[in-house]
């Protein structure tokens, strides 16, 4: 076989399309026997083919094609649109989930400021009531209490009187006697006072240096805006 022939052959096996032939049925089966005997009287019209089981033509595949291509295409679309939205809905419960932590913690921090006030001013009173209560003198204590307050305060006041716990006379009385008489001050006795405080009271000011007045003082510096 040359080469031409062979370059024939194959082109035709490319552009071979499978046929299949249609299978062909009477119209009107029940006179079938009838028919028969009468093939000659027979026409195009008595025939009728079956396209049930036909397979698709090239146009019909290429329909098919393109319908398949717009369901995948629409499905693409679906997919996108339904992703985005999805993405955006995620994007929502985020931002609320981040608001309800922030407001979470706002709060938390609110609740421990508070406990903690509450708690402080509980220690506090305690505290207080047994060191006003409790405790026995400190002598060293008291005689700095009351050598800071001449110190800062004594060419300030007039007539000045320094008022102690009757338990302190004989202690005061031995320290600051000289002090006294030379400055003109006046020793008093008050059972109100503390052990461990003191009082200097003149014409126109009051030093109160008692366990109570500095307890108030650290209260005010712990729940005050200066603290």
């Amino acid at each position: 076989m040359s080469d031409s022939n062979l370059q024939y052959d194959l082109n035709l096996q490319e552009n071979w399309m499978k046929w299949y032939p249609q299978e062909i049925f009477l119209k009107n089966s029940q006179n079938k026997k009838n028919i028969l005997f009468h093939l000659d009287k027979m026409n195009k019209k008595d025939f009728c083919v079956n396209i049930k089981n036909q397979d698709f033509s090239y146009d019909d595949k290429q329909v098919k094609i393109k319908i398949d291509d717009i369901l995948q295409k629409k499905y693409e679309e679906g997919f996108k649109k339904g992703f985005l939205k999805g993405q955006e809905e995620q994007d929502k419960l985020k931002e609320k989930l981040n608001n309800l932590f922030f407001s979470f913690e706002n709060d938390l921090s609110k609740f421990e400021n508070k406990l903690y006030s509450e708690l402080l001013k509980i220690i506090l009173k305690i505290s207080s009531y047994v060191i006003g209560k409790n405790l026995n003198v400190d002598k060293s204590i008291l005689i700095n209490y009351i050598k800071k307050m001449i110190n800062e305060n004594s060419f300030l006041l007039k007539t000045p009187k320094l008022i102690v716990h009757p338990d302190n006379k004989v202690l005061i009385e031995n320290t600051f006697n000289k002090f006294l008489h030379d400055h003109k001050w006046r020793l008093e006795y008050d059972d109100s006072i503390d052990l461990n405080g003191c009082k200097i009271i003149s014409e126109d000011s009051c030093l109160d240096a008692t366990v109570n007045a500095r307890w108030q003082e650290l209260y005010r510096l712990i729940f005050s805006e200066e603290y």
